[in-house]
C-alpha cells in the first residue's frame, strides 16, 4: 500500500490539495454506538460539573493522545458498581425501559445494590496509566504553547487518585437520576451487569469516557470538539517536527530522503468505510524479516516526514463526506476500492462510477461509462493536456483484526480503459432477444454476487453459504479483457443448469402465484444476470452471437423451449388448462446437458405425441379453436424447422463441455428466431 498512497501523496503535492496531517499517537476514538455511547465528564475545580452523551457525528471528530496502554483525554474506564444477581439485573431493566417508576423509594432501594466496587486493581491502573499520557514531554510541550490545552490538564490533575474521580460520578449520577434526567446514562454509569461466577477483575465492562471543561465549553473550544482537536495536533506536530540533526544523519529511507530512525509502528487511519487500516504492519516473526537480518521498521525504513504524507493521503482519499463514491466506494463488508488519477480536476468527477451501480437504477454502464471517459479526457484548461494522463486502482481488504492488505492495484490509462469498456459493454451485449425482462447491462462488482449464486433446485438461493470469489473479482474481468475465464464459465454453467428449468415450469393458478411470485421474480433476476455474464465469456472466447446461434447447443435449447409451448398448448386445449409440474423440455434439461446425444431420441419420442396433435389440430377452423390452431400450426412448423436445422448442423456429440452448455442455456430461455417469428405471421394470416 505504501507504494500505491506514495504516489497519490505526490499527486496532491504537484496539484496543491490541501489534506490534514495527524500526530502518529494522536488517534480517533472507536465508533460510537447506541448501546456503547462515550460519556462526556466535564469539571470544574475538582468537581464533576455535568456528564453526558457525545453523539456519534462528534464522535468521528474527536481524538485521543496514547497507545494501547493508555490514552488522554478520552479513556476506556469502566461502570462504577457491579450487579451479578439476575433479579436485580430485571429490575434495571425494567427501569431502563420505565424511567418514571425512578423516585426517591427507587433510588434508596438502587443504593443498597451499590456493594461490589466494579473499580478493581485492573481499572484503577488503566486510568492511572492514561493520566501518565498527560505527562508525556511532547504533549506537555503541546500544552505549554497551548492554554486551552494546559487548562484541560490542570484541572483533570484533580482526580489523579481514581477514588476521587469514582466518588464524584457516583455523586453526580445519582443526582441526574433524582432529577429525572438521561436516566439511561446515569444506569450506565453506575452498574455493570456482569456474569454470576466470573472473575471480577477480568469481568468489569468498559466505559469510554472523554474530559472536558466548564471553563473552555464558556469559552467556545470545548475539549470534546473538533476545534480543540485540530488545534492540539498542531502543536502536536510542532512539538515532534524533526530538528537539523535529523538532516545530518546518514540514514537514507526507502524513498530517498535522510532521516533519524524511529521505534515505533506505522501510521494508522481510521477509514469511512468501518475499519482502521495500519500503513505497513511489521512483525519481527515473520522469517522474510529473519532472512534479511532487518527487522519490524528497519525492514522497509520510512522516514517521520514521508509517514505523515502517506498518512494524510490515505486520510484524505478515503474520508466520507468529500471523497464518498469518488475516491472510494466499499465493495464489500471488509473491502474497500479507491481510485485516483494523475492530477484532480478543479471539478470533482468520481472515479468510482463504472464500477457499482449507483442509486440510479436507470444508469446502464455504457453509459455512465461513456460519459466518465468524456468528464477524463476534457483539458484541464483550454489547449492544454487532460487531466488525467493515468489512473491508479487499489483495493484493500481488511485480513483480520490486525492486519490489512491490499488485494488488487493496476495503473491505466483513459485509452486502456475505454477499451477495457467497450469490450466489457460489447461482452454483456453477446446475446439474443429474449421474452422476459432482463437488466440491460452489467456493472463490475455485481459479477461475483452472480458467481456466488448456488440455488436449489426447488429455487431456493444458498449464496450466504459459500463464496469461492472475491468481490472484486469483476474489476478484474474489465480491467483485463485477455483474462482466461474458463474457470468462471465453467461455476456459471453450474448454476444455469440448475435455474434453467425453474424459468420455464408451467403457469400456475393465481393463489399459488400470489404465494411465489417474489420467488420467481428473484429467479428470473438472477437469470437475467446470468445471461449478462455467459454473453461475456462466450464473447471472451470468441464465440459471438451471430455464430452459436447457428450452433447444435443453441438450436437444441430452442427446440426444448418449442416442446415445452407445444405441451403447455396441449394442456390448454385438450386438459382445460390441467397441466403437470414440469413440461417436456424442462423435465430433460439437465438430461440434455449431460448426455445430449442419448437423449435426443428420448426427447423425439416424448414430443410425438404433442407434434402429431399440433399437426391434426391446426386444420381446426371454428371460432372457439381458431386461435389455439393457429398457434398450434405455428409450433409444428416451429420444431420442424428446428429439427431440420439441427439435423443440418453437426453431429450431436456424447457430452456438452462448458461452452456449449452456454449456449444451451441461452437457447432454451432466447425468443424464437427471426425466421420463426416470421412463421407465426404465415399463422395468423392464414387463421
Amino acid at each position: 500500500m505504501i507504494n500505491e498512497l506514495y504516489e497519490l501523496a505526490r499527486v496532491l503535492d504537484d496539484t496543491q490539495v490541501k489534506r490534514q496531517s495527524w500526530h502518529p499517537k494522536y488517534k480517533p476514538i472507536p465508533n460510537i454506538r447506541q448501546n456503547a455511547p462515550c460519556v462526556r465528564i466535564t469539571v470544574s475545580g475538582g468537581k464533576i460539573a455535568d456528564i453526558s452523551s457525545v453523539s456519534a457525528e462528534l464522535g468521528k471528530s474527536i481524538r485521543k493522545y496514547g497507545d494501547n496502554q493508555g490514552t488522554y483525554p478520552c479513556m476506556n474506564l469502566a461502570p462504577l458498581y457491579r450487579i451479578t444477581d439476575e433479579s436485580v439485573k430485571r429490575e434495571l431493566a425494567d427501569l431502563k425501559k420505565h424511567p418514571e417508576k425512578i423516585d426517591t423509594a427507587c433510588i434508596c432501594k438502587m443504593k443498597t445494590w451499590c456493594t461490589q466496587n466494579n473499580w478493581g486493581d485492573k481499572v484503577q491502573k488503566k486510568f492511572r496509566t492514561s493520566m501518565e499520557r498527560a505527562h508525556e514531554a511532547e504533549f506537555r510541550s503541546a500544552a505549554a504553547r497551548y492554554r486551552p490545552l494546559r487548562c484541560l490538564l490542570e484541572e483533570t490533575d484533580y482526580f489523579a487518585d481514581p477514588t476521587l474521580l469514582h466518588n464524584e460520578l457516583e455523586r453526580k449520577a445519582w443526582e441526574l437520576l433524582r432529577s429525572v434526567k438521561d436516566t439511561a446514562l446515569a444506569l450506565m454509569v453506575l452498574f455493570y451487569l456482569g456474569k454470576a461466577g466470573a472473575d471480577a477483575e477480568s469481568d468489569y465492562g468498559s466505559l469510554s469516557v472523554a474530559f472536558d471543561v466548564l471553563k473552555l465549553i464558556d469559552d467556545n473550544i470545548a475539549a470534546v470538539s473538533n476545534r480543540f482537536v485540530l488545534e492540539v495536533n498542531e502543536h502536536l506536530l510542532h512539538a515532534n517536527s524533526p530538528s537539523g540533526a535529523e538532516d545530518q544523519n546518514s540514514e537514507i529511507d526507502a524513498f530517498g530522503i535522510c532521516f533519524q530512525p524511529v521505534d515505533e509502528p506505522m501510521p494508522s487511519v481510521k477509514l469511512a468505510g468501518g475499519f482502521e487500516v495500519t500503513l505497513r504492519t511489521m512483525f519481527k516473526g515473520q522469517p522474510c524479516q529473519s532472512r534479511y537480518g532487518r527487522f519490524e521498521g528497519e525492514s522497509y525504513p520510512v522516514s517521520s516526514e514521508m509517514r505523515q504524507r502517506l498518512q494524510s493521503a490515505l486520510a484524505w482519499i478515503g474520508s466520507e463526506k468529500e471523497q464518498k463514491n469518488r475516491t472510494w466506494i466499499k465493495t464489500d463488508k471488509n473491502e474497500i476500492l479507491f481510485a485516483y488519477p494523475s492530477s484532480w480536476p478543479e471539478v470533482p468527477i468520481s472515479y468510482t462510477r463504472i464500477f457499482k451501480r449507483m442509486p440510479d437504477m436507470s444508469v446502464t454502464f455504457s453509459a455512465q461509462a461513456e460519459q466518465f471517459l468524456r468528464e477524463l479526457l476534457r483539458p484541464k484548461k483550454d489547449g492544454t493536456d487532460t487531466h488525467a494522463e493515468w489512473i491508479r486502482i487499489f483495493i484493500l481488504r481488511k485480513i483480520d483484526k490486525a492486519r490489512t492488505k491490499i488485494v488488487y492495484t493496476k495503473q491505466t490509462d483513459p485509452a486502456e480503459l475505454e477499451r477495457c469498456c467497450e469490450a466489457w459493454s460489447r461482452g454483456c451485449g453477446n446475446l439474443p432477444a429474449f421474452p422476459f425482462d432482463k437488466p440491460e447491462d452489467l456493472y463490475p462488482l455485481e459479477a461475483a454476487g452472480i458467481l456466488n449464486g448456488f440455488w436449489r433446485r426447488d429455487g431456493d438461493a444458498v449464496t450466504d453459504k459459500y463464496r469461492p470469489y472475491s468481490q472484486y473479482h469483476g474489476i478484474e474481468l474489465l480491467m483485463d479483457p485477455k483474462l482466461p475465464v474458463t474457470a468462471d464459465l465453467h461455476r456459471l454453467t453450474e448454476s444455469a443448469m440448475v435455474i434453467g428449468p425453474l424459468l420455464r415450469k408451467p403457469k400456475c393458478s393465481k393463489a399459488k402465484k400470489k404465494k411465489d411470485i417474489q420467488k420467481e421474480k428473484k429467479i428470473q433476476e438472477a437469470a437475467g444476470k446470468q445471461l449478462l455474464l455467459l454473453g461475456l465469456f462466450l464473447d471472451r472466447m470468441r464465440i459471438r452471437k451471430e455464430d452459436y446461434m447457428e450452433n447444435l447447443p443453441y438450436l437444441y435449447g430452442q427446440l426444448l423451449k418449442a416442446a415445452d409451448e407445444l405441451h403447455e398448448l396441449y394442456c390448454d386445449v385438450v386438459r382445460d388448462g390441467q397441466k403437470p409440474q414440469e413440461l417436456v423440455g424442462s423435465s430433460m434439461f439437465r438430461s440434455v446437458s449431460e448426455s445430449p446425444l442419448r437423449m435426443l431420441p428420448v426427447l423425439s419420442q416424448r414430443i410425438m405425441p404433442y407434434y402429431a396433435w399440433a399437426k391434426v389440430y391446426r386444420r381446426k377452423s371454428d371460432n372457439e379453436s381458431r386461435k389455439h390452431a393457429a398457434r398450434a400450426g405455428w409450433l409444428y412448423r416451429v420444431c420442424e424447422q428446428i429439427t431440420t436445422r439441427l439435423w443440418n448442423s453437426q453431429t450431436v456429440p456424447s457430452r456438452f463441455n462448458d461452452e456449449e452448455k452456454a449456449q444451451l442455456f441461452i437457447g432454451y430461455l432466447a425468443s424464437f428466431s427471426e425466421k420463426e417469428m416470421k412463421l407465426e405471421e404465415e399463422s395468423n394470416h392464414e387463421s
